[in-house]
């Protein structure tokens, strides 16, 4: 499968992402805290529209030959317009399709395609279908503005449907994968990280990327 990922210079986008599936493949797409929108033209030309939601378990994904993918996953501080990110929690919900348009809570928008998602990101925001809580965003950061902590937990919950040592925890296994990907050893990466010991990072890549740093690195080696 080609596959290419990159970040956006949009507060409200982590990242775009696109990819053509030459040989029809299963993959594991790891937990995250991200949210997102992805778009699917099948190799009869037919369109697919699908809401992922955060998810604390990797997913088990099927692709399928000579079809096309693509997508935004938005950064958590973004809100959906009446809907809860807990209820969608480690769910992918597929969006009604009219031929190039589909339906994103309740409105109707023509499918964007991949050099336009930042743009389309853009209109959501402008149509208040989506919103910046930047409060949030700086308060996962470790700016709490004053609140009590606890207040801030229940908010930063209602927000992004996760806790923010949820959040936390799939940061640090995200920074130990690029690390060990960069030629770290396990326990440098571990440490690095921000994990107590290696036995700690090696049980929390396990449950949420499905790996180990040895396959890790031995892929990392293999590339």
């Amino acid at each position: 499968m080609m596959y290419e990922q990159k970040p956006s210079s949009s507060p409200a986008i982590n990242s775009v992402w696109r990819a053509f599936v030459e040989e029809p493949d299963i993959y594991t797409d790891p937990a995250n805290e991200f949210w997102g929108l992805a778009f699917t033209r099948r190799s009869d030309a037919t369109l697919r529209a699908e809401l992922i939601g955060p998810s604390l378990q990797p997913r088990v994904l099927e692709s399928i030959q000579g079809d096309n993918y693509w997508g935004v996953e938005f950064r958590s501080h973004v809100v959906i317009d009446g809907a809860s990110k807990q209820s969608i929690l480690g769910e992918t919900v597929e969006l009604a399709v009219d031929g190039d348009f589909f339906e994103f809570l309740g409105r109707q928008y023509s499918i964007p395609e991949y050099e336009g998602l930042e743009a389309f990101v853009g209109r959501l925001l402008d149509d208040g279908a989506i919103v910046s809580r930047d409060d949030v965003g700086r308060s996962l950061a470790g700016d709490i503005g004053g609140y009590s902590p606890r207040s801030w937990q229940r908010h930063i919950r209602w927000v992004t449907g996760l806790s923010r040592k949820q959040i936390e925890q799939l940061e640090r296994a995200r920074a130990a994968f690029f690390l060990l990907q960069s030629g770290y050893s396990a326990s440098s990466a571990a440490a690095a990280a921000g994990y107590a010991d290696q036995a700690h990072m090696s049980r929390s890549l396990r449950l949420l990327r499905s790996e180990t740093p040895a396959q890790i690195i031995a892929r990392h080696v293999a590339d």
